[in-house]
């Protein structure tokens, strides 16, 4: 198998709904589907050679596009990936712990993506409010306001298109043409959103994936399963022939389901409702020949399904901690205008990042000192935080009155390092509230250990 490699860059913001729903709450995808680009391609439907064989035989299959993080790839957020609850430090491979005991509360990670080098990746959109208009009162419809979340543009994405080796090379040629150039995706496409810029990067060989190991398989598409009888289904036996329940290792398999009814524009109707596995889902196999195990599963591959990646590297740590980012500010950026709204705007994203940073110097004081504090009660910090709700411009004389007296009697050394550490009330309020939770969560883990 071969396969073209492209890039897509957003040169205006995107909306990518993930239902066909026109009300209510509609959730955004966060990749494009290839549907889209097959929708592309098919725009020159009739003059391919063998039309059926480049959009129905599933020897082409239109991938999906993930987000590019500084020219790299990414991947679905493995629903593999958890860490214990209010210390998100650590990452731990669901499937390779053994002792779960030694947890207190595991949260599975669910959102975002990952590069193969395990850097987290958020994509970022932008919501705009939007309202019908009354071309009578040339005013909007009353009751009629609605929202659109939308990618930014400006991000740049890589898709593949992968095709057998004997599809014609005519045709190969003429989807090379119909696909590149600046095209227009996703919903709203006539209006403000849509515009992207696609660009052939290269062709390929596909690479044949290693299979040693322990069969781990990642989902690196949707997975649309059909059992023995042609009925869709949810159940990971199902994902080749040949494979059984007991091939399946269930306990240690992490996957999200969901169903959809997709939009066919050209018959102006929906399709039959799908039901399917959701891309990101970790299932681990046992007592299968890996060399049996396709790189594709289940039905609508020419529509970018199917896609299983097997024994990734990302899969094989016991624990981990993501890398940091490397973004840095853009000291050029373009400063907003002082209008009423922008003005309001800046300051409410200078009191979010505010509150960011007091977390993470509140934080970094708990773990540095946990040890100096763990002998004093919660009532006595229960005690400060009053102080503090009062807000009195001495309540750290207040505090200091308070520890150095009394029943509390704080050591010569809590006092300092406390007083010292800062001179905003919101720092020692919230430390007044998380210490004491940071203490309860250290005493479950040592009589559980105990």
């Amino acid at each position: 198998m071969r396969e073209l490699v492209y890039e897509v860059e957003f040169l205006s913001d995107i909306v990518l709904p993930a239902s066909s729903n026109t009300q209510g709450k509609i959730t955004q995808l966060d990749f494009i589907p290839g549907s889209a680009f097959l929708g592309i391609a098919a725009q020159k439907y009739g003059e391919f050679q063998n039309s059926f064989e480049i959009f129905h035989s599933g020897r082409v299959k239109f991938g999906d596009a993930t987000i590019l993080k500084d020219g790299k790839l990414t991947y679905k957020m493995p629903l593999s990936f958890f860490h214990e609850k209010l210390d998100d430090t650590t990452i731990y491979n669901h499937h390779k712990i053994e002792d779960f005991s030694r947890f207190d509360q595991l949260k599975q990670l669910r959102s975002g993506y990952i590069t193969d080098d395990l850097e987290a990746v958020n994509i970022e959109y932008d919501y705009t409010q939007k309202s019908a208009y009354d071309k009578e009162n040339r005013r909007s419809k009353k009751g009629q306001m609605y929202g659109y979340n939308a990618i930014k543009s400006g991000t740049k994405w890589q898709f593949r298109i992968i095709y057998d080796d004997f599809v014609s090379q005519e045709d190969i040629e003429l989807l090379k043409e119909t696909i590149e150039g600046e095209k227009r995706l996703g919903k709203s496409k006539s209006a403000q959103y849509g515009r992207v810029k696609i660009t052939f990067l290269k062709e390929q060989k596909r690479a044949e994936k290693e299979k040693e190991g322990e069969l781990v398989l990642y989902a690196n598409s949707r997975l649309a399963l059909m059992d023995e009888k042609g009925h869709p289904t949810y159940d990971p036996q199902y994902l080749f022939e040949g494979l059984s329940y007991e091939n399946v290792d269930y306990a240690k398999t992490q996957i999200r389901t969901f169903n959809y009814t997709p939009y066919n524009a050209t018959r102006a109707t929906q399709d039959y409702e799908r039901v399917c596995i959701d891309k990101g889902s970790v299932i681990v196999l046992k007592g299968v020949d890996a060399t049996k195990i396709p790189n594709f599963v289940g039905a609508y591959q020419s529509e970018g399904f199917g896609e299983i990646v097997l024994n990734p590297k990302f899969l094989q740590h016991f624990s981990f901690s993501f890398k940091p980012s490397k973004d840095k500010k853009d000291e050029t950026a373009t400063i907003m205008p002082n209008s009423p709204l922008s003005l309001f705007l800046q300051e409410r994203e200078r009191e979010k990042q505010d509150r960011l940073d007091l977390g993470e110097t509140v934080s970094e004081f708990i773990k540095d000192n946990f040890d100096l504090y763990k002998n004093i009660k919660p009532s006595q910090w229960g005690t400060i935080r009053g102080i503090c709700i009062k807000g009195d411009e001495n309540f750290k004389k207040q505090i200091e009155d308070y520890i150095s007296s009394g029943k509390a009697k704080w050591e010569k050394r809590q006092i300092e390092t406390l007083l010292g550490h800062s001179e905003r009330l919101e720092f020692f309020k919230l430390l007044a509230m998380q210490m004491p939770k940071a203490l309860k969560i250290k005493e479950q883990k040592e009589r559980k250990n105990g």
